[in-house]
């Protein structure tokens, strides 16, 4: 028997009808033996007169056989002491076997042993003890003489076969117990996983939709509140200026609205084949519409410069839409913040890399006063971009600089 690697979870809790059967049945086969005992006794054959040691021995037996049936209601609270006691028991009673090899069959469940080796010395003494003096003492026949130097041996193999047997039952059903609880760990943490699992992936999925409105329309709504603004503080505008800006907020919240459905439609269908309403759907911006992207805001009174690397249109054919609208969305709320934080100062937008040194983009709020070495706590915007960025294993830096305000990029070049 090799003991279990792993700590073995005590005994189930039993209800009082589990331990009455147990007990009882213990109690019962204990009965049966003390009946064959006796049977095989002098006082059982009624053979004439026999000695009185005769009935104080069975009475004896009949006692302490009782004894050992109440001291095994305590198997489960103290294993290993009611084990030796009941084990010890069986040097002078027949009676108490069932209710020993009870408690050995709960302290072998256990998986441990040590105590097992204590006990089975103990029942092996007790056993031989019993057939040498007791035995002898009753004048029980025996199928070999008592004064044979064999009988011991034979005693003690008995003993020990015995005591082995049940010893293994107990130890399969500590083994079974174990495995059940392993089973009932690996579910628990299984079940313990897959909720975190869920919830970390909510949540990310919430991240993933609060960063493309916030991108989307961050940039669209910054243009309404411009045009609303002047509505709003130029009594000095015409009539027709007045017109044309009322039109501009209108026109602004209708894209709004629709980019809005876009992106909406992309984050319910992302994975989806496309075919049906996904094939209507409109395509998502990538790195070749930064530059309608840079008109709009210019004609918005916003100035944006623009500044491309020879030949990254061409290279960008082969750039992946997943780095591509990243790329994009980040220049969008950078232009966003720079409208918003510092309106009507010119920006420098700067796009360059190829295959094999990755996408780079800049962009440079050139603010005319000066600004703040420590550009304080970064706004959603800024957690944004750098979540953006971090998502295709890149690399962000935003942060004041010489002439202003200004955010670094890096993104992998990856093929589609």
């Amino acid at each position: 028997m090799t003991p279990s690697p792993h700590p073995v979870p005590g005994p189930p809790p039993l209800r009082w009808w589990g331990h009455a059967w147990r007990v009882a049945l213990a109690w019962v086969l204990g009965v049966l033996l003390f009946v064959l005992t006796f049977a095989a006794s002098p006082a059982g054959q009624a053979a004439g007169d026999y000695p009185g040691r005769v009935d104080a021995l069975l009475l004896v037996d009949l006692l302490v056989g009782h004894l050992a049936v109440l001291l095994a209601l305590w198997r489960r609270r103290f294993p290993t002491t009611v084990a030796v006691v009941t084990n010890a028991l069986l040097a002078v009673s027949t009676f108490a076997i069932p209710a020993a090899m009870l408690c050995v069959v709960s302290l072998a469940s256990r998986r441990r042993w040590r105590p097992l080796v204590a006990v089975a010395v103990v029942h092996v003494v007790a056993g031989i003890y019993y057939e040498l003096v007791v035995a002898r003492a009753l004048g029980v026949e025996m199928a070999t003489d008592l004064s044979s130097p064999w009988h011991a041996g034979l005693v003690a193999m008995i003993s020990v076969l015995l005591f082995a047997t049940v010893a293994l039952i107990g130890w399969n059903i500590g083994g079974r117990r174990e495995l059940v609880a392993s089973w009932r760990s690996q579910a628990e943490t299984a079940h313990r996983e897959q909720a975190a699992r869920v919830a970390q992936a909510r949540t990310a999925e919430r991240a993933r939709i609060a960063r493309e409105m916030h991108d989307v329309m961050g940039h669209r709504l910054s243009l309404v509140a411009m045009h609303a603004g002047a509505l709003a503080h130029r009594p000095d505008l015409t009539e027709e200026e007045r017109r044309q800006s009322a039109e501009i907020v209108r026109d602004g919240a209708h894209q709004a609205l629709q980019e809005l459905r876009d992106v909406l439609g992309v984050l319910r269908g992302e994975d989806e084949p496309a075919d049906g309403a996904s094939a209507t759907e409109a395509p998502q911006p990538t790195l070749t519409d930064v530059p309608s992207l840079v008109a709009e805001v210019t004609s918005s009174g916003h100035p944006v410069d623009l500044a491309v690397a020879p030949g990254l249109w061409d290279r960008s054919v082969e750039l992946s839409d997943r780095v591509g609208r990243h790329a994009y969305r980040v220049v969008q709320e950078a232009l966003t913040n720079a409208r918003k934080h510092a309106p009507g100062a010119p920006v420098r937008v700067h796009l360059g890399g190829d295959a094999d040194a990755g996408l780079s983009l800049v962009v440079h709020n050139i603010v005319p006063r000066p600004v703040a070495a420590d550009p304080g706590v970064p706004g959603r915007g800024l957690t944004g971009m750098q979540e953006r960025v971090t998502l295709v294993g890149g690399t962000f830096r935003a942060g004041a600089e010489r002439e202003g305000f200004g955010v670094r990029v890096w993104l992998p070049w990856e093929t589609r």
